[in-house]
């Protein structure tokens, strides 16, 4: 991996709402417009795994507020092998597995075990020939360039969230929650949310470089932090330093870091908040006070012209090209300086956690083993085995 190419599937993300949101949304009302369907739905679970399942809990707020559906998010294991089996999905329920691939084994058996249930289970899949697809009723398509080299992924997670925000948008309007004209408004918005991630990859390269050469020999952890939509960036950022640089780091909810790692915070400890304008927003300024109490590092993301945030923070990683983002939409650009921050750690470092795929090819195998080969079981086979 080389920090060219993974700069390069960063900035490519601007470009996924011009090339496939018509698509996605097209896709999207038919998968909804399904006869008598909406008479009947009263619930949508998401699930997936790593960046997939991140996908569904940055777009929970966005089913509840725009579908106006009781929407909940499950890790496909939790999903599969707890959820189904409490009587709970049934056909009144829309069941969203989300993976990229199409392969990973516990999100084809979630999607295997909520048919069975009887939901309408849907695959949202850049493989529409994948064993995910082969387990739904319907699949939702996702369309992405592919990566010019082994790096970590970052336009699968922005297309698997764009996918999941046009079901959610077609879903408010069959059921009347919006309307057509609100439905456009809010695409021709995340035309701009693309703009707004162009600019701010731009004006972070540099700046992120900077501070990694500053204090990559100083640097003893990171705590990444976020509320509502963005605790799936802080998760989210987590697995792009693990990939992309071996390195860890703990992501955590703003209230809940305040009951847990303020004990651990110390120098050489990064706390990274992302601060966009939402709720969760003077929570932040209270956290990143005592961060600065117990002596760590104050990083915070934010909007380039929020003044406020620095009285807060040592240093601020810029959101450019939008003001006063839609917190509902802020999880798709505010990923972004935490993905540059995971390829400037991964070229300082230079044994980032997939290249170690290249340099021993067996702990490749044995990781696609654990996450392509383990076992389906469905619920059938289970009942059966009891």
């Amino acid at each position: 991996m080389s920090i060219e190419n993974m700069l390069d599937e960063i900035a490519g993300q601007a470009k996924l709402f011009q090339l496939c949101t018509k698509d996605l949304m097209d896709q999207a009302k038919a998968i909804v417009r399904k006869d008598g369907f909406k008479e009947k739905l009263n619930k949508v679970y998401i699930t997936g795994c790593g960046d997939s399942y991140f996908a569904g809990i940055a777009t929970r707020d966005t089913f509840i507020r725009y579908a106006g559906v009781h929407t909940e998010v499950y890790q496909a294991l939790e999903f599969s092998r707890y959820i189904c089996n409490n009587g709970e999905v049934d056909d009144r329920a829309m069941v969203i597995s989300v993976s990229s691939s199409g392969k990973v084994s516990r999100s084809v058996e979630a999607l295997l075990r909520a048919k069975e249930c009887g939901a309408l289970s849907v695959a949202v899949t850049a493989n529409s020939d994948g064993p995910l697809a082969k387990a739904a009723v319907e699949t939702m398509a996702i369309h992405i360039p592919a990566s010019v080299a082994l790096v970590p992924g970052t336009q699968s997670y922005a297309a698997s969230q764009l996918a999941l925000t046009c079901i959610a948008l077609a879903l408010g309007e069959e059921l009347g929650t919006i309307s057509s004209n609100k439905a456009k408004e809010t695409l021709e918005y995340l035309d701009r949310i693309g703009e707004c991630m162009k600019k701010t990859v731009e004006a972070n390269y540099e700046l992120i470089g900077k501070y990694v050469d500053e204090y990559y020999d100083s640097i003893h952890l990171y705590h990444l932090l976020g509320g509502g939509p963005n605790v799936a960036t802080a998760n989210f950022g987590t697995m792009k330093l693990l990939e992309a640089a071996g390195f860890d780091s703990i992501p955590q909810g703003i209230e809940e870091w305040a009951h847990s790692q303020y004990f651990t915070t110390r120098p050489g400890v990064h706390n990274v908040t992302i601060v966009p304008m939402g709720e969760s927003r003077d929570r932040a300024f209270e956290v990143m006070h005592a961060v600065r109490v117990m002596d760590g590092k104050v990083i915070a993301i934010a909007e380039e012209g929020d003044t406020e945030v620095w009285q807060h923070a040592d240093m601020v990683w810029p959101i450019c090209g939008l003001n006063n983002i839609k917190e509902e939409f802020s999880h798709f650009v505010y990923a972004i300086p935490l993905e540059i921050l995971a390829a400037h750690l991964g070229n300082k470092g230079g044994e980032g956690g997939i290249l170690k795929f290249a340099q021993k090819p067996w702990v490749k195998t044995e990781n696609f083993q654990q996450i392509y080969g383990s076992k389906i079981v469905s619920l059938a086979e289970r009942n059966g085995s009891k």
